[in-house]
């Protein structure tokens, strides 16, 4: 019996060894907290007044704030870790990454460890930066396009005063990208920023505390200075927990898209979640339409964490930490609808690095900017048009590496109804700028149309707008002389007003089509050709929608339609 507990005990023994080697490569322990320690909330107040001593000029004007879901060379981490390693293998299977170590101890053992687990150590570069924790994001680089077409980094006063290495570790970054790094005297954490790259931010109120000595217009104008954001949103908390960070319940998907949180309703923040969805819906993005609300469960008090909105976009990547929680797969099936065309990698935490709602994989990553990118911009045609609208496009093209544009690259791909794709070339304008003109396509009342911009430069990159293209285009509708009085069919929709179900009346009809008020195409529906064919609406929000619907000979009508349940 004895040497049966003998062998027990040095099973157990062995156990532990492994377990604390393996736990020296995450920061099991760190030693400051992700929120604010009591120490350092007394001293916030005082870093405002502090922040102008080390501020400098902005960059030169105009400056542009580069969204994640931009185009990135890579990604930022910090060692020991605070994400899985299968994370890390995951990121340096598509892009490069960068990681932060205090020494060379460090680099080496992380190294190793790597190269144990999967990670393509030929993206891998280690940087040897002190830092204080593993939050990349919050002390992280924010990066701009300034008046030159250069990339920079815009560096905050970090808002955790006992942690300067992590405050001081952007004075380092910049030297290892070959970037300038201009200092914004504003109190502030990455986790309480989101931008989309068309000038519109928002952050919690967090930041109206943090800077005591400034006001929301002086706030606005310094971050129009520095960050070219014209449209600063300060948002109420509807979290109420102790970090305050945007991204710990929103985030910006694109320009026109955002997810939300949501709570149960047996939930006393029930009204605050709901009241923050109703304000992205019914504001105007800077593309002109509404923002397209996205919602994922969100429960704080959830059994294990439901942390979805913390995720990283990387190019045609997004990185989402799941917990094992029941609501996962809706999260992921929440992404997979919003951002068609991305590959969506759920990411399961680890014993050592466990995802909590107000401190996930967002919080502990920082994507870094490709600083040559192929830059385009571009205001979509969206909604509904009339034929005698202006529908000559315009969008800027940029090759910040300094490449020459391929002209005969320079494309708008399209397709009418549903149809084929085919392209044209963009036509140069002037300066940056290239043009389209749809009236050359031919179109006619009641066409549907969907379109993206490709663009390709001397450097071998290639970029589209919307990011991903034909997966996800820009769509607009063809109302002709008026929705109402366009009747190119004999169709019947009714009742109209409708709850769960419509029906549609005509002869011989192949399908249906259906937009709402944006021109964004939200079902679709074949039909069998009956003269009377019914359809479910049931899962259309309340409001009004534009049903598209061709016959076999393929003549068209839209017809409008209100839902009001």
């Amino acid at each position: 019996m004895k040497k049966y507990n003998l062998i027990f005990l040095l099973m157990i023994c062995f156990a532990t060894l492994f377990a604390q080697n393996e736990s020296i490569h995450y920061d099991t322990h760190p030693k400051f907290p992700h929120h604010a320690t009591a120490e350092e909330k007394l001293m916030i107040p005082f870093l405002s007044q502090q922040a102008h001593l080390r501020n400098s000029n902005p960059p030169a004007a105009p400056v542009t704030a580069v969204s994640e879901f931009q185009p990135m060379g890579g990604v930022m981490i910090a060692y020991p870790l605070g994400i899985p390693v299968a994370l890390v293998s995951e990121l340096s299977h598509i892009t490069q990454v960068k990681v932060l170590v205090n020494d060379a101890s460090d680099s080496a053992d992380a190294a190793q460890y790597f190269t144990n687990n999967n990670v393509t150590m030929g993206n891998v570069e280690f940087w040897m930066i002190n830092h204080d924790s593993y939050w990349t994001r919050d002390y992280g680089p924010w990066f701009v396009i300034d008046g030159h077409d250069s990339v920079n980094v815009i560096d905050f006063v970090y808002n955790r005063p006992q942690r300067p290495n992590d405050d001081a570790s952007m004075e380092y970054v910049v030297d290892y990208l070959g970037i300038n790094r201009y200092e914004m005297p504003m109190v502030h954490t990455g986790g309480n920023y989101m931008v989309d790259g068309y000038g519109t931010a928002a952050s919690t109120m967090l930041v109206l505390q943090e800077n005591p000595s400034e006001t929301e217009a002086s706030l606005s104008a310094m971050a129009m200075d520095y960050l070219g954001v014209d449209n600063y949103m300060y948002l109420a908390d509807p979290l109420g927990e102790y970090i305050a960070h945007i991204d710990c319940w929103g985030k910006y998907l694109d320009v026109d898209k955002v997810l939300i949180g949501q709570v149960p309703q047996s939930d006393p923040r029930y009204a605050s979640y709901e009241a923050m969805a109703q304000f992205f819906a019914q504001n105007t993005t800077p593309w002109g339409n509404h923002y397209q609300v996205y919602r994922v469960y969100a429960n704080p008090n959830a059994d294990k964490a439901t942390p979805y909105t913390n995720s990283l976009i990387l190019n045609d990547h997004v990185f989402v930490p799941v917990t094992g929680n029941p609501h996962d797969n809706e999260a992921i099936a929440v992404y997979q609808q919003a951002m068609p065309g991305y590959t969506i990698v759920p990411i399961m935490q680890s014993e050592y690095t466990p995802w909590l709602s107000t401190d996930a994989l967002h919080c502990r990553t920082h994507e870094l900017a490709d600083l040559g990118m192929l830059y385009l911009s571009h205001y979509p045609v969206l909604g509904l048009k009339n034929l005698a609208d202006d529908l000559n496009i315009s969008v800027t093209i940029k090759a910040l590496s300094g490449a020459n544009l391929i002209t005969d690259s320079l494309l708008v791909y399209y397709r009418i109804n549903n149809g084929d794709w085919q392209h044209q070339l963009l036509q140069y304008a002037s300066g940056n700028e290239y043009q389209f003109d749809f009236a050359s396509a031919g179109l006619q009342s009641g066409d549907s149309i969907q379109y993206y911009i490709y663009a390709k430069d001397a450097s071998g990159r290639c970029e589209k707008h919307p990011y991903i293209g034909a997966a996800d285009p820009h769509v607009f509708v063809m109302d002709g002389v008026g929705i109402d009085d366009y009747k190119s069919l004999n169709v019947r929709v009714y009742p109209n007003p409708a709850t769960d179900f419509v029906l549609i009346q005509g002869e011989n009809l192949a399908d249906v089509t259906v937009f709402d008020m944006t021109g964004r195409q939200i079902d679709f529906f074949t039909l069998s050709g009956n003269e009377v064919e019914k359809i479910s609406c049931g899962q259309w929000n309340n409001g009004v929608y534009f049903l598209h619907i061709r016959d076999n000979r393929n003549r068209t009508t839209v017809q409008k339609l209100v839902i009001n349940k």
